[in-house]
């Protein structure tokens, strides 16, 4: 597979507080890969550093050629875009995450790709509406929406679902997968929804400042070296695995 980002040994602080320690791991043409472990562990703050928008200290983080900044579609923890007296529309909203912004109103090939994306995500009726009108579920889709619209490689979710109820959050994992499958976008999901990550996700990030894990889903299932650096019941979690049964020594 093509490494579209790679990290090496990337090292983050904030003043004297460390963030993120010698990190290494990339991120493949067609990837899914989940970012996980505990609060403050450095998540977001490593995601960022691959967006450039927080410096690395330490270390490198390398695109390949065939990637922009405006490859890299960013879906931020707890988004929102105001009160139901928030005046933009949903189309106006989208709008913002296009590759240029027009000065002079919307392009045809602007509104083209507006159609385009909401339609994929089914909000193509709500396109006038006021963003402040908008259940979670449409609000969530609308921002989806404003980081795909530029047609983004990789699209990068910091806990996307977290507020959402357990019909709307299956909802938004099967537009995910879809995205990743049928649109061939790479997804870097950050997310505490392990079983939802071990339903989905190809390869998994498990971080606590340092490296923990990092390589396939299947094999952190089976690792009983993993089992004992993670904890079983967050394995237990991850792998879905019913409390009678027992894990398999790597």
């Amino acid at each position: 597979m093509t490494k579209l980002i790679e990290a090496n040994h990337v090292s983050i602080a904030y003043g004297r507080l460390d963030a993120v320690q010698d990190v290494s791991f990339h991120i493949e043409n067609n990837d899914f890969l989940a970012i996980v472990g505990p609060n403050g562990s450095g998540k977001t703050t490593l995601m960022k550093a691959i967006l450039g928008l927080v410096p690395i200290q330490k270390g490198s983080i390398i695109r390949a050629d065939s990637i922009s900044q405006q490859d890299i579609g960013y879906l931020p923890q707890a988004s929102f875009l105001g009160d139901k007296h928030f005046p933009a529309t949903v189309k106006e909203i989208i709008a913002t995450g296009l590759r240029e912004q027009p000065l002079l109103g919307l392009s045809k090939a602007n509104e083209k790709a507006i159609r385009q994306v909401s339609g994929l995500l089914d909000i193509k009726h709500l396109l006038n509406k006021k963003i402040g009108h908008l259940s979670g579920g449409q609000h969530q889709r609308v921002l989806m929406a404003r980081a795909l619209v530029k047609s983004p490689k990789i699209l990068i979710l910091d806990e996307p679902t977290s507020a959402l109820d357990p019909k709307i959050r299956e909802d938004f994992y099967t537009l995910i997968h879809h995205l990743h499958a049928h649109e061939q976008v790479s997804i870097v999901l950050i997310s505490h929804d392990l079983q939802s990550v071990n339903q989905y996700a190809k390869n998994i990030l498990y971080l606590d400042q340092k490296l923990i894990y990092f390589g396939s889903t299947d094999y952190i299932c089976s690792s009983q070296s993993l089992i004992k650096q993670l904890g079983a019941q967050a394995v237990k979690s991850l792998c879905q695995v019913p409390d009678h049964e027992h894990y398999i020594n790597s």
